[in-house]
């Protein structure tokens, strides 16, 4: 009976966060724990395992808008119940890898799942379930997911210690198989549509079932607003295409600071390899706090407005870190930036929801994401070559302190487009 009063958007919640949680295992946070054991086992370098989480990301990218339509028209328990199965199935054999062309083939595998099928399969059906509590949905799918890794990282410690790197891979292949798959396949529907409700799941007015007096009119009037944009309308407005250009731009920055972050730290900050770990780590903690506070204030606050604060936040966070040659304020970076990156993730979602609806968010999310993974490779590479060029990452952070300005900017003038002032040939609203 108390299942029935719970709203099944809430079950797609948990399912969403469970595929979240056990995709740890592709994560680099994780990896980097066997880093150590396999190159010492093999022989290989730190370039040659490293390359696989490359080439896994942007053949993840490259698939990401197809997977989004699918979404949209199938729903994500295929997308989830496949991705994974490929996540598992790699971790399974990565417990039996003796070659680099086998981890190669098969980390790769789990890298292209993670970001082309498991991160498209979760967010946006979320966001079709929801609208007054999008922001606190979507949240709790980004704070398991965060979970998962913080979890998984002192286990996969634990394991290696004890039983060796071979059982640490199965056991995350266990927990992917148990806690990602099943639920998805179980669980996962396509949106409140299909199951006779409706949004937050409130009751509907249909065929005069429902007496308007029973029913929330705000979100009545709220629910009507919801737009229906077909995706090759979308592509055509600019404020897309804004929204799409400034999380390239944040996501080259991120990446290019974070990735080179403890070099960074240790080299020209003056701070030890110890207390660079711990402001890493604070980084880590202050983006799994901040999920639950941004997915709170969402829901009251307009979203473009804090995709701005957010941007204006890492800038700051950017300008802090280049003057920065002691530990609090190192570690104070580390807390603007967690806030700033995790208010960017989780927001942009709920963004584009508002501004174009959720029937197309598979659709636009594949795209998005695929753009954001492309940043994330040429952040990095930036500020590799800047650092090989001139010795310091100086000159490569005030770049990217530059570039989140300029997303920022950005943003604030993307604004909500209108369906009935578009005059497009060809195209149907």
């Amino acid at each position: 009976m108390l299942l029935r009063r719970i709203y099944y958007g809430w079950l797609i919640v948990v399912t969403a966060g469970a595929a979240e949680f056990g995709n740890a295992a592709s994560s680099i946070t994780v990896l980097t724990i066997f880093v150590i054991p396999m190159t010492d086992e093999f022989g290989w370098s730190r370039t040659e395992i490293s390359g696989a989480t490359s080439i896994g990301a942007l053949l993840g990218a490259a698939i990401a808008p197809l997977v989004g339509r699918i979404v949209d028209r199938l729903g994500s328990r295929l997308v989830l119940v496949v991705g994974g199965g490929a996540v598992a199935g790699s971790c399974f054999y990565l417990a039996e890898a003796h070659t680099l062309l086998g981890f190669y083939i098969a980390f790769t595998v789990a890298r292209t799942a993670d970001q082309g099928l498991i991160k498209i399969g979760t967010t946006p059906v979320v966001a079709k379930w929801f609208y007054r509590f999008r922001g606190r949905a979507i949240a709790a799918v980004f704070f398991m997911g965060m979970m998962g890794v913080l979890v998984m990282v002192p286990a996969v410690q634990f394991i290696i210690s004890e039983w060796g790197w071979r059982a640490a891979w199965l056991m995350l292949g266990a927990v992917m198989a148990v806690v990602g798959v099943m639920p998805s396949l179980l669980f996962m529907r396509r949106q409140p549509e299909d199951m006779g409700l409706t949004m937050d799941g409130m009751p509907s007015i249909q065929n005069g079932s429902q007496k308007e007096s029973d029913v929330d009119e705000s979100f009545e009037l709220e629910s009507n607003a919801d737009p229906r944009w077909p995706i090759s309308l979308v592509i055509r407005t600019p404020a897309f295409w804004l929204i799409l250009a400034s999380l390239f731009m944040i996501s080259t920055a991120s990446s290019g600071v974070i990735l080179h972050l403890m070099p960074y730290l240790t080299e020209e900050s003056g701070i030890s390899a110890k207390s660079a770990v711990g402001v890493i780590s604070g980084f880590t903690a202050s983006g799994a706090f901040a999920t639950l506070a941004i997915g709170a204030i969402s829901d009251r606050l307009p979203p473009r407005l804090l995709m701005v604060g957010s941007y204006l936040v890492s800038a700051a966070a950017m300008g802090l870190l280049i003057t920065a040659d002691n530990l609090p304020e190192a570690y104070l970076f580390a807390v603007l930036q967690g806030f700033a990156a995790i208010g960017i993730n989780l927001i942009s979602p709920i963004l584009l929801a508002q501004y174009y609806g959720r029937w197309t968010m598979g659709s636009m999310y594949g795209i998005v994401r695929a753009a954001q993974v492309v940043g994330f490779a040429i952040g990095a590479l930036i500020s590799g070559i800047i650092y090989d060029s001139t010795g310091s990452y100086q000159l490569a952070f005030a770049i990217f302190l530059f570039i989140a300005l300029a997303s920022a900017l950005l943003i604030l003038v993307a604004k909500r487009p209108n369906q009935n002032r578009l005059r497009i040939s060809g195209a149907e609203v």
